[in-house]
């Protein structure tokens, strides 16, 4: 059965929130004093990237955070720590400040969001310290989480109005050229991602593993493929994502080949980009893999660049769609093709290199370097060959149903 387009875009717009409508709810803020610091902790109903910064003449703690509905109500503030006063506000229509007035030098020690769990909500945690006026000027300058304001996913907000309908995939090729499949090989250079039992690195079997699903995409004669390294070199994360949105990709499939303290796991298996992942051991893959920039001596906390930590928002919803329907097309397709595969093998986390705001993105785990039999196999080139020919399948078919739903 075919699905008309109007079909989608029903669904879509339904989907949007009325024009001026929050993202995010602050529901309280309280504060803790103790010895060395004073706590703030601002409850939210959702995690969200953040910035937090001082400033000075007069002295403020200021937290920018997306655009919030104010439920908290009225602060009662601690008076040891020398908070004068908590204000808050909207900025431009993108996002919204929440300010504390202080008496004296303050400095902050640390800041960071932890996601709702146990019946707690979401919450950032501030930390804060009364600093002399010499360590203050050291440390002033110092800012804490994220948040961008030149993010491409808050400009549309700014205007107040819903964005507009994003084109399918199989659309953004519409100009009679073929598809662009952007094809990232993980880790490489100074990262050699996990090491198997046979001493075979992760970034050589995921670089021959592109190589060879690239060659077989090419013969096909349907597509136009990218990889974001072809050689043994280092790149950032964001700078993957990056690669793929300057070619307008029509699909980002990052290559993966994991390594876990549990020797008897084996198994392909695909995941898609969620703030929440599906079980722990995904949820410690996703923070192992967002890290691995910091082998390179980079800290992606302080990163500026634009898809460092993009939020998952509003504009984003249609391309996650995207991603989950080409993630169980090539699910069914390599489990026909004879593939082991990883019990659940669609899971979902918050990975890095699947934040493009604007790309359907999948990160592919081929096997597990860890078990010995197939790290084996993932070093032969005819298990290669057939991994990536499974692969093959699923794009096959995801643009297959994509052009059934547009006629």
């Amino acid at each position: 059965m075919k699905l008309p387009a109007f079909f989608f875009f029903v669904l879509f717009v339904m989907s949007l929130p009325f024009s001026g409508a929050y993202a995010l709810d602050v529901n309280n803020v309280r504060f803790g004093v103790h010895p060395d610091k004073t706590r703030m902790v601002i409850e939210l109903d959702d995690t969200v990237d953040f910035r937090v910064f001082m400033l000075t003449s007069p002295y403020r703690l200021v937290v920018d955070l997306p655009q919030f509905k104010w439920q908290a109500g009225v602060i009662s503030k601690p008076s040891e720590p020398g908070i004068k006063n908590i204000r808050q506000g909207n900025i431009d229509g993108r996002f919204s400040r929440l300010v504390l007035d202080l008496a004296q030098p303050t400095l902050i020690k640390k800041a960071f969001m932890l996601p709702a769990q146990d019946g707690k909500p979401s919450r950032l945690v501030v930390d804060f310290y009364k600093a002399s006026t010499t360590l203050f000027a050291q440390k002033k300058s110092d800012i804490h989480g994220t948040l961008n304001f030149n993010d491409p996913i808050y400009q549309q907000a700014a205007k107040h109005t819903p964005p507009p309908v994003p084109p399918p995939p199989a659309n953004k090729q519409r100009t009679g050229k073929k598809p662009i499949i952007v094809i990232d090989p993980g880790h490489g250079g100074v990262d050699p991602g996990a090491i198997g039992i046979n001493k075979v690195f992760e970034k050589n079997v995921t670089l021959a593993v592109s190589k060879a699903l690239k060659n077989q995409l090419e013969a096909s004669g349907k597509y136009t493929v990218k990889l974001t390294r072809n050689t043994d070199k280092y790149l950032k994360l964001y700078e993957r994502v990056q690669i793929a949105r300057k070619h307008n990709a029509a699909l980002f499939i990052s290559i993966h080949a994991d390594s876990i303290p549990k020797r008897n796991v084996e198994g392909f298996s695909v995941y898609t980009l969620s703030e929440k992942a599906s079980d722990a051991q995904t949820a410690k893959l996703a923070t192992k893999e967002n890290q691995a920039d910091l082998i390179a001596g980079i800290d992606l906390s302080h990163e500026d660049e634009e898809v460092a930590d993009i939020l998952i928002d509003l504009a984003m919803r249609d391309t996650m769609n995207q991603s989950k329907f080409f993630a169980n097309t090539l699910v069914s397709q390599t489990k026909a093709n004879g593939i082991e595969m990883l019990e659940r093998p669609h899971r979902y986390a918050g990975f890095a290199v699947l934040k493009a705001p604007d790309t359907p993105s999948v990160l592919v785990e081929v096997g597990f370097m860890s078990n010995k039999t197939e790290a084996y196999r993932l070093s032969g080139a005819n298990y290669q060959n057939k991994i990536a020919a499974s692969i093959k399948k699923g794009i096959d078919q995801y643009f297959i149903k994509m052009d059934s739903y547009e006629h």
